[in-house]
């Protein structure tokens, strides 16, 4: 268990997955301080855990598992032996769609890209974003095109960015239009 006041190598550890993870928790020090607490807790409430700031079983589980760790390594063969060209390593394969969608985000803050909508907002009711199902992504077009590229290959039930393509339920649709300034993705 892992709380404040905590010391060493395992919350250096704690630190930089919650950095690599797009949470902020400072300086990776080894010294679990407030900031730490709080990049804790909004882990916790991003991932529907008790956000008591604490690091116990059910939250050491889901902060260190596979998809939380070296998201991508830049090798066209996905950074696994026997990879999918195109497909980001630790992709969490036969994972949850929740697991899917948390290394989308996590890929996507990894490559700078900011994801600028969860769920609900302007979308249709009844979509994947009022289900917890899908983000939208921004940043510089290149940026983009290569993030819709690394996710095509992980057989997203949606996936558009209408300057690359558009593909639904595994199939290739094209562009569908609305999806120039972002990318839209949903597991």
């Amino acid at each position: 268990m892992l709380q404040v006041g905590s010391r060493g190598s395992d919350v250096t550890r704690l630190q930089q997955t919650l950095s690599r993870a797009g949470y902020n928790a400072g300086a990776a020090d080894g010294i679990f301080g407030a900031k730490t607490k709080s990049a804790v807790q909004a882990y916790q409430r991003a991932h529907h855990l008790t956000a008591d700031g604490v690091v116990g079983n059910n939250t050491g589980r889901s902060l260190f598992n596979s998809r939380n760790q070296d998201l991508w390594d830049g090798k066209p063969d996905g950074g696994r032996p026997g990879g999918t060209q195109g497909t980001p390593g630790n992709f969490p394969v036969n994972g949850s769609n929740r697991q899917k969608l948390d290394f989308a985000s996590n890929l996507a803050r990894q490559m700078g890209l900011r994801i600028t909508s969860t769920t609900g907002g302007t979308h249709t009711p009844g979509s994947y974003h009022y289900k917890g199902r899908a983000i939208d992504v921004a940043g510089s077009p290149s940026q983009m095109a290569a993030y819709y590229r690394r996710l095509a290959g992980t057989r997203p039930t949606e996936l558009f960015y209408d300057p690359v393509g558009g593909i639904k339920n595994g199939n290739n649709i094209g562009a569908i239009g609305g999806h120039r300034d972002h990318v839209h993705v949903a597991y």
